[in-house]
């Protein structure tokens, strides 16, 4: 699996270059295909409230006389016969923007790949996916490996828009004092958290997918996270995460002492290239402060693609007392000043599947890896999947290994996202938000040999 498509994990993103359904490295923001302001699975729409009964959104009605488009047990339905108009569209835009992975290994003498587009859907998963039933018939990859997770995601996507309360999108509040949250898995955290709407696997798809960014930050700095020293996180990682949980024990004992409240200093935490992570609706964010109750949490948002539109100047949204989203549109490297001074004990960096090692993406990252580095501050990074995370590490090691320390050795993320997304233009293309993570800081001594 080549790393040179970004695929498309949100489906949300309003006159986004992301909308093509792959993703363009950081630096490339202008993508080749557009779909302007049309959305497919929208992380907003699916926490807004339902308009009063009798009310309609999106063609059928709401509230609790609403008319279920599709039924949960009949879920499965080609993209082409789908009675959700947003599939047939996109069925449309695979057809027109795709191509027959069996057409792309046949190449003319000129040695130009003899494409056509995707024209034939797929009886099993329903989606357009070879230019004729002979190739379909003679792909081999597409029915064992590519068909299953294809027609999951078909059914995934017919549930969020079929029209049902989507139960499983209400979340606990704070945490009672007396109980412990487990960070091993994503089972264990939904269950010591209360999640008890999550009720099937199908389920648990739907809020990983929205929950994998404030929960991979959450798990990262809490005192019980699951990486640990002899588990990935090496000395050096120690370190920072000491210092970090040292600012977030203060914030802790300063609760009674209201002196002391006034004085903290607020944990800021920054996602750089932010993209889907920004887009979130803001209380999902509340998840994150529930695991860290006792800190002042604020959250940087910085990349040209954190605001989603032109029409939209937000800077700063306050979720609760203890939680702000701050936004920045534009690059770090740029706006570094407006941040400063870095506090390696109140700092703390996320990049998530940021393409480092990118053909496109790599010189447009380095101004922003030097910066990071200068900042001794811990940074944390994410990849779609193995080839992915191991080309950025690589590539990291290759531009800076010399400046650098690791502080978590990649590994998978225990709060992957559990769906498999895929690209527009090429089926075969897969992607998981956040499928494995690691860390690394700028050095904080120099130590020369003495000859």
């Amino acid at each position: 699996m080549g790393v040179c498509s970004r695929v498309l994990l949100s489906g949300s993103l309003r006159g986004s270059s992301r909308n093509s359904g792959l993703y363009s490295s950081k630096a490339n923001h202008t993508a080749s295909l557009t779909l302007g302001t049309r959305r497919f699975i929208s992380f907003k729409s699916l926490f807004a409230p339902s308009p009063p009964n009798g009310a309609t959104e999106g063609g059928h009605l709401q509230g609790s006389k609403s008319r279920l488009l599709v039924k949960p047990d009949d879920l499965f339905h080609p993209l082409s016969k789908s009675p959700i108009k947003e599939m047939r569209e996109k069925g449309i835009l695979v057809q027109n923007h795709g191509c027959c992975p069996s057409c792309v290994t046949e190449t003319t003498a000129q040695g130009h790949a003899a494409t056509r587009e995707p024209l034939f859907e797929c009886p099993d998963c329903g989606y357009p996916t070879h230019c004729d039933e002979k190739h379909w018939v003679a792909d081999k990859m597409h029915q064992e490996e590519l068909c299953d997770y294809l027609r999951e995601a078909n059914e995934d996507e017919h549930d969020l828009r079929s029209g049902r309360t989507l139960r499983e999108f209400e979340f606990p509040s704070a945490q009672l004092p007396e109980v412990v949250v487990n960070l091993s898995s994503w089972d264990t955290f939904l269950y010591t958290r209360s999640f008890t709407n999550v009720e099937s696997d199908r389920s648990m798809r739907h809020v990983s997918k929205v929950l994998t960014y404030p929960i991979t930050i959450g798990a990262t700095l809490h005192q019980y996270s699951p990486f640990t020293l002899g588990s990935g996180l090496t000395p050096e990682g120690l370190k920072s995460m000491t210092a970090l949980r040292t600012t977030i024990k203060e914030h802790e004992l300063a609760r009674s002492e209201k002196e002391l409240e006034m004085q903290q200093m607020p944990l800021r935490i920054f996602v750089l290239g932010a993209r889907a992570e920004a887009m979130l609706p803001p209380h999902l964010y509340l998840q994150l402060s529930y695991l860290l109750p006792h800190s002042p949490i604020h959250i940087y948002f910085v990349g040209p693609e954190c605001i989603p539109t032109p029409d939209e100047t937000r800077s700063t949204i306050v979720v609760s007392s203890r939680l702000a989203l701050k936004y920045h549109k534009g690059y770090f490297h740029d706006a570094i000043w407006n941040f400063a001074p870095f506090d390696p004990f109140t700092d703390i960096f996320f990049v998530f599947s940021p393409g480092l090692a990118h053909p496109k993406g790599r010189a447009g990252w380095q101004p922003t890896i030097e910066k990071l580095l200068e900042t001794k501050c811990a940074v944390f990074a994410t990849g779609f999947h193995e080839q992915d995370m191991a080309s950025d590490v690589a590539g990291l090691e290759e531009d800076f290994g010399k400046q650098m320390d690791w502080l978590l050795k990649p590994q998978p993320n225990p709060f992957a996202s559990l769906k498999r997304d895929f690209g527009i233009r090429n089926l075969q293309e897969w992607a998981i938000a956040n499928w494995g993570i690691y860390g690394f800081r700028g050095k904080r001594y120099e130590v020369q040999n003495s000859k």
